[in-house]
């Protein structure tokens, strides 16, 4: 294994409250007392917009801007490493861990609407006042939406042009007990996240279907480097039989392939350390974490793991 040699500022870049409680605590799990690193090395938990930082994270880790980062879903970094989709070129990427997120992107309707399927959207050229991420908000949600809307003959011009609206109505806090879910005025909701207090107040408060996407739709969404799943029934309130959807399962923690063996051998080591305390973190049923971590599965994964934290979790018999 080749070994750390001077001091390093390790940086972990993790949007949002989720990944920063994650990266925070990985960064404890490095540094403090009786650190492994070698002396005089800093580390840092760097957040900001969690839907951009998710977008950015696999460029940004590839072009050495950070040591390691979080993005969602999982297909997202193997479309990254594969170069597929947005991306125009193989990084070379590789995963720390993958850590438990149980999450679909939802088209939900109320059923005052009388909508049944996204065709008779662009059919009936319904104005429909939808609370989606908008494009601004650059993030991984929204552009799924647009590519999802643009195989039915969709895009978000289309439902303005026809009357309707985009509402910037996105909690910033989506657990948060006191926010107001969405804009009362609203006809639908495009999103992900449907693990939170948020999908839970909506599907209570209001009487939602949720729309199945069609399977040549998914098929094509598949082939294009995306995963297919289901909401499953009883899943949320209104959901009762299960509806195809994009899956949305997966935080992956990513770094460069070529990044130290030592570096990943203490991150996986810090990530053990702290696992009960991460986990502990996201005990609410609401919480974005959906399970707590299993050091037997955050790193058996598709997607190659890198070599020095491959080599702990070996050594621990959490991989073969």
């Amino acid at each position: 294994m080749k070994r750390l040699d001077g001091p390093l500022e390790v940086r972990i870049l993790g949007g949002g409250q989720n990944w920063t409680n994650i990266g925070s605590l990985i960064a404890m799990g490095l540094s403090g007392y009786f650190s492994k690193l070698p002396a005089g090395s800093l580390v840092s938990a760097v957040t900001g917009d969690p839907g951009a930082m998710a977008m950015q994270a696999p460029q940004r880790v590839a072009d050495g801007e950070f040591h390691m980062g979080f993005t969602t879903p999982l297909w997202y970094a193997r479309m990254a490493i594969e170069g597929r989709g947005p991306f125009a070129e193989p990084l070379p990427l590789s995963v720390l861990a993958v850590f438990p997120h149980d999450d679909r992107l939802a088209f939900a309707v109320r059923r005052e609407t009388g909508l049944r399927s996204l065709h008779e959207v662009r059919e009936q050229k319904y104005p429909l006042r939808l609370s989606t991420p908008s494009r601004e908000m650059n993030h991984p949600a929204g552009w799924v939406v647009e590519a999802v809307l643009e195989r039915y003959g969709i895009t978000l011009d289309d439902i303005e042009s026809w009357g309707g609206k985009i509402l910037r109505d996105r909690p910033r806090s989506q657990n948060s007990p006191s926010a107001v879910p969405v804009d009362p005025s609203f006809d639908a909701v495009f999103d992900e996240a449907i693990m939170t207090r948020r999908w839970h107040k909506i599907t209570t408060q209001y009487d939602m279907r949720f729309l199945p996407l069609d399977r040549d739709i998914l098929d094509g969404l598949v082939e294009y480097g995306m995963d297919a799943g289901t909401i499953a029934a009883d899943r949320l309130q209104g959901v009762h039989v299960d509806v195809p959807a994009v899956d949305f399962t997966g935080w992956a923690l990513i770094c460069r392939t070529d990044m130290n063996e030592e570096l990943g051998y203490l991150t996986a080591a810090a990530i053990h350390e702290r696992h009960e305390q991460i986990s502990a973190r996201f005990s609410d049923r609401f919480d974005g974490m959906t399970a707590p971590i299993d050091m037997h599965t955050i790193a058996r994964t598709e997607l190659p793991v890198h070599a020095g934290a491959r080599t702990y979790y070996r050594e621990h018999g959490f991989l073969e």
